[in-house]
């Protein structure tokens, strides 16, 4: 026997529960359609109050031809001509209904964590980019290691497909657009600027080159007719000569007809013109907010580039080399593989196969020193600024006789190059910063690991002819490869 304690608990903690279940039953029993018995599909209201779903009352309709139409409640007979009317009452509060039961049914869904298998642990987050639930001990890693900036975190999701974008995987659903009637991510809200901007100045030129076709038009009109008074004059004066009347309008109209061939090169060169310059346009803007949405999104870059860079000089990337599947920050000193190209200006510099690029300024003389911070699968390198640039050249840092470089696999091994010659390095990394020294007297060409203490890695011998700089080259988009130039002297 239960104490009689016990027993009241336990009725006054289910009482209210069942007490709500039972109104949400009673509340979906009068929500029902009563000839299809489901919740209301956009309910007309007949005239003796009650109401049925449209599609019922059709099929209802077709199977009462020549009988009257009756309610299947009430059984009111409204004869052949029935005029219903939408019930926008009952819509709303069905829709209400239907919503409240999918909320209610989510939340009586359990996430657990998808790292804890064996155990079932709740889950305390679910992270949208890995894509995964996590639990109070597993969730620790997002928060404290610099690898997670920029995983967004929510509470746990049973479904995380339903809040990436379908269109930009890597996206977030942030925005609700109301022309789609969508949820949209940054990059699509910047793809729907970026659209209207280009149709804007589309709009402009086209206006500008129909006002010049009116105008061109006129002007031609305008010649016409006092070509047309000059012939007619001429043929008042030469009636008498029937020769003297036809070499008169041959030549008037050889006249006109090189008006009309002299207008029409015009109106064709004029268009052209005015199409390249659509064109240029266009590709103006589209280059404008590429650039926007590299700097905008949010992007890893911010919080990987070094806060203090301590340098001798002015450094950056020169962009005239980069690569089109490479991004960098706004001060030309971080450098991220992307995986859709850029569009960058074209230019003959640039490497077109291989991911990489040179920096700015070059040396010729002297010693000088490099410090980088880097992650992922990289190639660190120095390069005469004559390398190799386009595809099938041999362009890969290493791979020809114009740079030496220190390569990272990612999973552990380091490789030296030059000029297709590779060499397995012994050493490993004490950490994410490597220096790159080259000292033009001695010939000598220098790559470290800094950690507690700087450890030489590998070391090239070389007769530097040309001047030279440093190279970078970044491989692989997941996991991440980035790099940052902390200092510079």
């Amino acid at each position: 026997m239960l104490p009689l304690s016990f027993l009241k608990l336990k009725t006054r903690i289910l009482a209210p529960l069942m007490m709500e279940d039972a109104e949400q039953n009673r509340l979906e029993e009068l929500l029902m359609c009563p000839v299809c018995q489901d919740i209301f599909k956009d309910p007309r209201q007949l005239p003796c109050g009650h109401s049925l779903c449209v599609d019922c009352v059709k099929k209802l309709q077709e199977h009462s031809t020549d009988a009257p139409f009756r309610c299947p409640d009430c059984r009111a007979d409204f004869g052949q001509g029935l005029e219903l009317q939408k019930n926008y009452a009952l819509v709303s509060i069905t829709e209400d209904f239907k919503l409240s039961k999918r909320r209610k049914e989510k939340q009586a869904e359990r996430v657990y964590c998808d790292c804890c298998p064996k155990s079932r642990t709740p889950a305390f987050k679910s992270c949208l980019k890995c894509e995964v639930s996590l639990c109070r001990e597993h969730v620790k890693d997002h928060l404290e290691l610099q690898a997670f900036t920029g995983h967004p975190l929510v509470e746990p999701l049973s479904d995380l497909l339903e809040r990436k974008c379908p269109d930009h995987q890597d996206k977030v659903l942030r925005y609700y657009c109301t022309s789609s009637r969508r949820y949209i991510c940054n990059m699509c809200a910047l793809e729907s600027k970026q659209l209207s901007a280009a149709s804007d100045a589309s709009t402009v030129v086209r206006r500008q080159l129909t006002e010049y076709m009116d105008q061109h038009f006129k002007l031609l009109q305008e010649q016409i007719e006092e070509s047309t008074n000059a012939l007619n004059s001429q043929l008042a004066a030469q009636r008498g000569n029937p020769f003297d009347r036809l070499n008169g309008v041959t030549v008037v109209l050889l006249f006109l007809w090189f008006i009309v061939l002299y207008y029409a090169y015009n109106y064709s060169v004029e268009n052209q013109t005015l199409m390249d310059a659509l064109d240029r346009q266009q590709s103006r803007v589209h280059h404008i907010y590429s650039t926007i949405a590299e700097h905008m999104v949010d992007h890893p870059l911010k919080s990987h580039r070094a806060s203090h860079p301590e340098d001798g000089g002015i450094f950056m990337w020169d962009m005239d080399t980069a690569s089109r599947l490479l991004g960098f920050s706004a001060d030309l000193r971080t450098a991220e593989r992307v995986k859709a190209a850029l569009h960058y200006p074209p230019s003959d510099s640039r490497f077109d196969e291989a991911p990489q690029v040179l920096s700015t300024p070059c040396f010729s003389s002297g010693a000088h020193f490099w410090e980088v911070e880097a992650e992922g699968c990289w190639d660190i390198a120095l390069s005469y600024r004559s390398v190799r640039r386009k595809a099938g050249d041999n362009s890969t840092f290493g791979h020809n006789a114009e740079s030496w470089s220190l390569g990272y696999s990612g999973q552990g091994g380091l490789y030296a190059f030059h000029d297709k010659e590779r060499t397995a390095v012994a050493g490993s990394l004490q950490s994410s910063r490597i220096t790159v020294e080259v000292n033009f007297e001695e010939g000598r060409i220098s790559f470290s690991t800094v950690g507690s203490i700087k450890t030489l890695l590998h070391q090239f011998k070389a007769e530097l002819k040309e001047p030279v700089c440093l190279g970078l080259g970044l491989y692989h988009v997941d996991p991440p490869s980035r790099a940052s130039v902390v200092k510079f002297l």
